[in-house]
């Protein structure tokens, strides 16, 4: 009998061991990460919080940088011109993640994107001298035209890919190819010399480019789990 109650003590104790375990277990689940990125809208770095089996909260900043991007020779009716670019990208992500399948990493996103610095500024020169009539005009009396082109504001944004936001190992790999949906720019256009007329034209290439709305999300990430 004494013998019974040992053995039926014991097994009480380990069942509540192994339910220990398991609460320890639930209570230790990693469902935190950080992920860093690249692609378009540039370099990223992100924090993403597990809320459930199926979503997941994403914060993430996006950056990039490109400075004197050089096209020679562009003709132009007539003429050949040189075209210098710079842009800057500097964007604020605010989304969710939903994985419908349990044993996929295929993923829907959706969120909203806060382009604090979203910027094109293009300078085009003339590469050669120009001729009117009898009269040869220099390519730097000519002078240039500046265009700089600006999003700013809130922009919704959507996308699909693969891999989890908190993946099921501790690293984890992921790509998502999406878009965000932007108001028309804001359009400067400035002009100096014999080309100073062209800033006349600032309104309607405002107009022509007001169905310029997407700015591309294709993004490689590599996330840690934690």
């Amino acid at each position: 009998m004494k013998m019974k109650k040992i053995l039926l003590t014991i097994s009480l104790f380990s069942v509540c061991l192994g339910i220990q375990a398991q609460d320890n277990t639930e209570t230790k689940e990693m469902k935190n990460a950080f992920a860093a990125s690249f692609g378009l809208p540039g370099l990223g770095i992100e924090y993403a919080r597990k809320l459930s089996p199926k979503f997941s909260a994403r914060l993430a900043w996006h950056s990039a940088q490109l400075i004197n991007l050089r096209a020679e020779d562009i003709e132009i009716k007539d003429d050949k011109v040189d075209l210098l670019a710079n842009a800057e990208v500097s964007i604020i992500d605010l989304g969710i993640e939903y994985n419908p399948f349990k044993n996929s990493s295929f993923k829907l996103t959706t969120g909203i994107g806060f382009l604090t610095n979203v910027n094109t500024n293009l300078v085009v020169t003339y590469t050669e001298d120009v001729k009117v009539g009898d009269v040869i005009i220099t390519k730097n009396d000519v002078g240039e035209i500046v265009a700089d082109v600006t999003w700013s504001g809130i922009a919704p944004y959507v996308g699909i890919g693969f891999g989890r936001a908190i993946p099921k190992k501790r690293f984890g790999f992921g790509f998502e190819l999406g878009t965000y949906y932007t108001s028309s720019p804001d359009v400067v256009l400035t002009a100096s010399n014999l080309l100073a007329p062209t800033a006349s034209q600032e309104e309607n290439l405002q107009e022509s480019l007001s169905s310029f709305k997407f700015i591309p999300r294709v993004q490689v990430r590599l996330v840690y789990k934690f």
